[in-house]
């Protein structure tokens, strides 16, 4: 793995960081050296990850405890990092709502539409300009391969992760000549502490958050869409080959089994 920290810059964003995919980029990047801007609802568990994370590695830490849902998001956050030169950009927060979309709350459906879509654009509109103007810096979107097809029980979730998927591809090819690499991350079923797949088929390729991470951190400025894993590959790759019907029915097979579980 590079040197992160001097090919974009002293500190990261890290969105979602309280657990998961956010909390193992925030330790992955701190092991490089990295000063860290932790996001997510929680401070206290914002607090605890950045002072451990401090005590190991010897980084400095701030702690914005927002919710991504909000209509001010942006403001608590540029509050927060004014002062500073982000040169990374982990654009990770995102949830799942599971089950049929019409038996689900059009609150619940708003609100992942707002964190997983509107407050990844935002951020990457905000930091994404400043990167542009020093001619370098990262930006990470954690997509899925879900983005892929349209699953059924995952309906606006698959939606909104092709929506992830598709604005860092775009933006990887806008903002290339300017020194700033984007990359959709592209992970399937991800093992940690809140997660645990049930269904055969989903425990058997579920990975563990660090071999997604460590992935990701390789693969930015090489790649744009990088997909964790080989067998999520294949399903990946499979998806440009069968028809889209066939695609969408044999994952919501998968999710089925998943929220029977």
């Amino acid at each position: 793995m590079g040197d992160l920290k001097q090919k974009y810059g002293p500190w990261a964003v890290v969105s979602g960081a309280s657990a998961g995919l956010g909390e193992e980029f925030a330790r992955q990047l701190a092991g490089q050296g990295l000063n860290l801007v932790l996001i997510a609802r929680r401070e206290d568990r914002l607090q605890s990850l950045g002072a451990a994370l401090q005590q190991e590695f010897g980084i400095e830490y701030r702690c914005v405890a927002v919710d991504l849902g909000r209509e001010d998001l942006l403001e608590p956050i540029q509050a927060a990092t004014a002062d500073l030169e982000i040169g990374l950009l982990i654009n990770n927060a995102g949830f799942t709502n599971s089950g049929e979309f019409l038996d689900n709350s059009l609150d619940q459906e708003l609100l992942l539409l707002h964190v997983n879509c509107r407050a990844a654009m935002v951020l990457a509109h905000h930091f994404g300009q400043a990167m542009r103007e020093r001619r370098r810096g990262g930006i990470i979107f954690s997509a899925s391969i879900a983005g892929f097809a349209g699953i059924p029980y995952w309906g606006h979730y698959s939606a909104s992760k092709a929506y992830d998927l598709i604005l860092a591809e775009a933006l990887g090819g806008e903002l290339a000549r300017h020194g700033v690499d984007v990359m959709a991350l592209c992970p399937g079923a991800t093992r940690t502490e809140f997660e645990d797949y049930k269904g055969p088929v989903a425990a058997l390729m579920a990975m563990n958050a660090d071999t997604v991470v460590s992935q990701a951190l390789r693969k930015l400025g090489k790649r744009r869409t990088t997909v964790a894993g080989l067998l999520n590959l294949v399903n990946v790759l499979a998806t440009r080959l069968l028809p889209r019907p066939l695609n969408s029915w044999l994952f919501g097979v998968v999710v089925r089994d998943m929220v029977k579980h």
